[in-house]
């Protein structure tokens, strides 16, 4: 999926993926996830963005035992690091301190096209048994049947406009 490079995005990331973690019956890991995909979106758009025309990629992954989340950008640039010793009092710079703290595993990559990077975290779910899936119900003519409401896939929003 891609977003334009634009903060006001992050609710529609969050709205995605947690319908994804609720169709894969991953909801456990909601607060985690979104933790993680909300900071690092913002570092995507804040360090990782010359304008809001610049795209960011979110992509997931849900099998072999992992959820893994990758967020990438366009802009050129060194790849982030955690810094040590961060201000508690500091208004940033905390970010990728929070993914490191909730996630199992992540890491910087830079792009296979030498432009941009990408920050993806993992959970392992090798352990985990999914959710039940929800109680079957009688389904209601003007509401669809249990199972139908899956994710669909997100129009890309190329030149960072948004469709109405």
């Amino acid at each position: 999926m891609t977003f334009p490079a634009d903060l006001r995005c992050a609710q529609q990331v969050r709205r995605v993926i947690s319908a994804h973690l609720r169709y894969w019956r991953r909801s456990s890991l909601s607060d985690a996830v979104l933790l993680a995909s909300t900071e690092a979106f913002a570092n995507a758009v804040t360090h990782g963005s010359r304008s809001p025309g610049d795209l960011i990629t979110v992509s997931m992954e849900n099998g072999n035992g992992q959820l893994r989340v990758s967020i990438s950008d366009e802009a050129p640039g060194r790849l982030p690091l955690v810094p040590s010793g961060t201000d508690s009092l500091a208004e940033s710079g905390r970010g990728l301190a929070l993914i490191e703290a909730f996630t199992d595993v992540w890491g910087v990559e830079p792009s296979d096209e030498g432009l941009g990077k990408t920050v993806w975290f993992a959970f392992n779910t090798a352990t985990e048994a999914a959710e039940p899936p929800p109680a079957e119900a009688e389904p209601c003519s003007s509401w669809p049947a249990i199972g139908e409401n899956r994710p669909t896939r997100l129009p890309s929003y190329g030149e960072g406009k948004q469709r109405a």
